[in-house]
């Protein structure tokens, strides 16, 4: 028999759940215990959450660190989207720039080496060189360099941005241009421009499939790091 006081905090467990519109699964990928966890905590069942679990519930379900105890013990949670900057894991007002390196893909290196070479091929020869040609060789080198850069970008709004938090107003200003630009055409790097752009709090045209997509990458992002 299920005891109230486990049936209750079973509800706050689902019902924080749900209002996040998140499945086991992306609880997890959040930073949460098992799915076999979970389910025994939001049913009440199977022997007491332990203080691993109920850590682990507090980073999945965005709770003030804490939270799950002391509602098992019969307080209520403290959810961290009620403070922004407390979301971020960060002093009220300060900005996370990251660590001084980011990882580069090597295809995003690869990349710069075609414009590179062409740039480098009309020494010599600028008479015979076309502005066609020239503004076809910068072009590629200012998209190859605007992709090494987003890399950073992207990890300093997984740090500070997210669903209903604020951007800081000195990211905005250094790094507003990379939200402006256009999506392009390429599936990959059209994705990660939209992320960018959800992690700012712009609008973005996504189906609810891409949005829940860009939800658990986030939640990982930051489970990782908490």
């Amino acid at each position: 028999m299920v005891s109230e006081s486990r049936a209750r905090f079973g509800r706050f467990v689902s019902e924080r759940r749900r209002a996040l519109n998140l499945t086991q699964d992306e609880v997890r990928a959040a930073g949460g215990p098992s799915d076999a966890a979970q389910t025994r905590a939001e049913n009440g069942t199977g022997p007491e959450p332990s203080q691993r679990t109920l850590r682990r519930l507090d980073t999945g379900l965005n709770w003030a660190a804490g939270s799950a105890a002391r509602t098992l013990l019969g307080g209520v949670p403290d959810p961290l989207e009620a403070e922004p900057d407390r979301a971020a894991g960060r002093p009220r007002g300060a900005t996370e720039f990251g660590p001084d390196s980011v990882a580069v893909p090597v295809e995003l290196i690869a990349d710069l080496l075609t414009p590179h070479a062409t740039l480098n091929s009309f020494r010599g020869r600028w008479s015979e060189v076309s502005e066609a040609e020239f503004d076809k060789a910068t072009d590629a080198l200012n998209a190859s360099i605007s992709r090494i850069t987003g890399v950073y970008v992207t990890d300093l709004l997984e740090r500070n941005g997210g669903p209903g938090i604020p951007v800081p107003a000195l990211i905005e200003f250094a790094f507003g241009h990379h939200l402006d630009e256009p999506v392009g055409d390429d599936p990959a790097d059209a994705e990660e421009r939209l992320y960018r752009r959800w992690l700012a709090g712009r609008p973005i045209d996504a189906d609810a499939d891409l949005e829940s997509r860009f939800r658990r990458r986030w939640q990982a992002r930051r489970g990782a790091d908490a």
